[in-house]
C-alpha cells in the first residue's frame, strides 16, 4: 500500500483530513516525549496522519527517541511525515532520507531549491526503493514566503514564471507523492490546483496560529491541512482536533 492509500484510508476512517503536526518544545525530553505522545494518543480519532518536525529530533534523537513516536502512530494506523525540507547535496540528502525511512517515517518533506541533479535525485531515489514518499514543499506558509516563492524566474524554456509554479512542475515530472501549499495563501493553493489537476495532494500548513483559514483552503484545493499549535497548545487537545475535523469534515 502506498502512502497515499494509507492517509486516504486513515482520512475516510476517520472522516479527517488533518495532519496533527508534533513540533512541541520542552526543555526537560522526558516530559517532552510524554507529552508528544500523550497528544497522539488523545486526538488520534481525529487525524489521518502525523508530522514531525524537527523540534522533537534534535530534543529525542531518532534511536530510541522520536522512533517510538512514528510507532505509535503506525500502531494506531497512521501514517508519518518526516519535515526534514531536505535541501542539500545528493550524498548528504541521501543519508538524511534513510536515516529517517529507518526511523520508520513513511514519507519526507523535501525542499527544490536543492534542484534535481545532485540533490533531489537521491532523495527520490531512496523513497521508490523503500517504496516511501517525498512531499516538495511549493510555498511556506510564513509571510515572507513570498519573497522566494513568488518571484519570476526564467527557464530553460526562456519564459518567466513564479518560482512555485517552477517548483510544481518538478513536483509534477518527478511524480512527487504531494506538495506542501500555506494554507494562509488560498490564491496560491488555487494556481497549485489549476497546474497539478488532480495529480498531486496538496498539504497545507499555517491553519489557526497563522492565521491560515482550514475552509478557505479546502475549497481553494488542499487535500489534507497540517495543524500542531491549534491542537496541542490548547487546554484539552482532543476537544481541539474533534472540534476541528468537525469543521473541516
Amino acid at each position: 500500500m502506498t502512502f497515499n492509500d494509507e492517509i486516504g484510508d486513515a482520512s475516510e476512517r476517520h472522516r479527517s483530513k488533518l495532519v496533527l503536526a508534533l513540533d512541541l518544545e520542552d526543555p526537560d525530553h522526558v516530559r517532552l516525549a510524554e507529552a508528544a505522545k500523550r497528544i497522539l494518543e488523545d486526538t488520534r480519532e481525529y487525524v489521518c496522519a502525523v508530522k514531525i518536525n524537527r523540534q522533537l529530533v534534535l530534543a529525542l534523537g531518532l534511536n530510541d527517541g522520536v522512533d517510538s513516536i512514528v510507532k505509535l502512530a503506525h500502531d494506531y494506523s497512521l501514517p508519518t511525515i518526516m519535515d526534514a525540507k531536505l535541501n542539500d547535496v545528493s550524498h548528504t540528502n541521501e543519508f538524511m532520507a534513510r536515516s529517517y525511512f529507518d526511523a520508520g517515517f513513511d514519507a519526507v518533506i523535501a525542499s527544490p531549491t536543492a534542484g534535481w541533479a545532485g540533490g533531489l535525485d537521491s532523495v527520490f531515489a531512496v523513497a521508490s526503493s523503500r517504496r516511501r514518499a517525498v512531499i516538495l514543499l511549493v510555498y511556506m506558509s510564513n509571510p515572507g514566503a513570498a519573497e522566494l516563492y513568488s518571484l519570476n524566474a526564467i527557464g530553460n524554456d526562456g519564459k518567466s514564471r513564479p518560482i512555485f509554479e517552477r517548483f510544481t512542475d518538478m513536483a509534477i515530472e518527478r511524480k512527487a507523492d504531494g506538495v506542501i501549499v500555506g494554507a494562509t495563501q488560498p490564491r496560491i493553493v488555487s494556481r497549485v490546483r489549476e497546474l497539478a489537476g488532480n495529480e498531486l495532494a496538496i498539504f497545507s500548513p499555517g491553519v489557526g496560529a497563522q492565521g491560515g483559514n482550514p475552509r478557505e483552503a479546502l475549497d481553494a484545493g488542499s487535500n489534507y491541512l497540517i495543524v500542531g499549535r491549534s491542537i496541542y497548545g490548547a487546554n484539552d487537545p482532543s476537544k481541539a482536533a474533534h472540534d476541528l475535523r468537525d469543521l473541516t469534515a
